[in-house]
């Protein structure tokens, strides 16, 4: 496991990347649509700059010891998620409309924000609590939540762009420590409708191997390392498509009909997974 410091490390250089890469976008392409429905380039390059806001300002707070919600926000973990992600998307819009012109050097600026407060921490500061809308967080879980922003995000402006588009090569392992710390269960919930325990398992291959098991009791999914007990149900992939399953870029049935995904164990339970 990688230490906070190269994680920090290693956000900036994505972010530095990143920026280079929207910057040699030619102008007609920000217009262009995305992975995220409904949104454009210029959309999706909005939303990362209000993360970059909301992030800095929370790990601001927490950095102090402050881990409340910020002026206005609901106590953390009390938000409905759904109706945060359509009013959230909105917002997105109504920035790249009053930004214009001036959204490039904005989300250079939120990154730069963001890369300056984290070069002032130090180990004394990474588990310290900040607060999220959907749950408190660590100053570590928040800079692995930021890498998978920009990388999710941008494999969602590539796809429509490249046809052979992939989730940046090092960063999965950041992508998949906040899926166990934060995503499942949070913002990714799959089998909500089971009322008895069961246990996926994922085995997965290349980069970031491992045996992951999502185990979904009382309709709530948490990830965590495959142990002892049976898996209901085994789907076998590499770590990419189960990254891009958990942000819920592709399906299931997607993953099925293109060969990226296999099933084994009990087909009922593996069809309320998808579900």
């Amino acid at each position: 496991m990688t230490s906070p410091r190269e994680r920090i490390q290693l956000l900036k250089t994505e972010s530095d990347r990143l920026k280079q890469f929207l910057s040699a976008l030619p102008a007609n392409a920000w217009s262009n649509p995305t992975a995220c429905e409904a949104w454009e380039v210029r959309d999706v390059v909005a939303h990362m700059i209000m993360g970059g806001e909301m992030f800095t300002g929370n790990i601001t707070r927490g950095l102090a010891n402050d881990p409340s919600p910020s002026a206005g926000m609901q106590p953390a973990g009390s938000v409905d998620m759904a109706a945060r992600q359509v009013a959230n998307a909105k917002r997105a819009i109504d920035i790249r409309e009053r930004l214009g012109e001036q959204l490039l050097t904005s989300f250079g600026e939120r990154c730069d924000d963001l890369d300056r407060l984290l070069a002032e921490t130090g180990p004394q500061d990474w588990g310290k609590p900040c607060f999220h809308p959907a749950a408190t967080l660590s100053v570590r879980t928040y800079v692995d939540l930021r890498i998978a922003e920009l990388i999710v995000h941008e494999w969602d402006i590539r796809s429509k762009l490249e046809s052979s588009a992939h989730l940046r090569e090092g960063c999965l392992p950041a992508m998949m420590d906040v899926l166990s710390e934060f995503i499942v269960g949070y913002l990714f919930n799959p089998g909500s409708k089971l009322e008895n325990t069961v246990r996926y398992r994922f085995e997965l291959s290349g980069e970031a191997p491992s045996k992951q098991d999502i185990v979904v009791e009382g309709g709530k999914a948490h990830l965590q390392p495959a142990g002892s007990g049976s898996p209901d149900v085994t789907f076998r992939c590499d770590t990419e498509t189960f990254v891009l399953l958990a942000y819920e870029r592709i399906t299931m049935a997607e993953a099925l009909e293109g060969g990226r995904i296999a099933v084994e164990g009990n087909q009922e339970l593996a069809d309320e997974f998808a579900g």
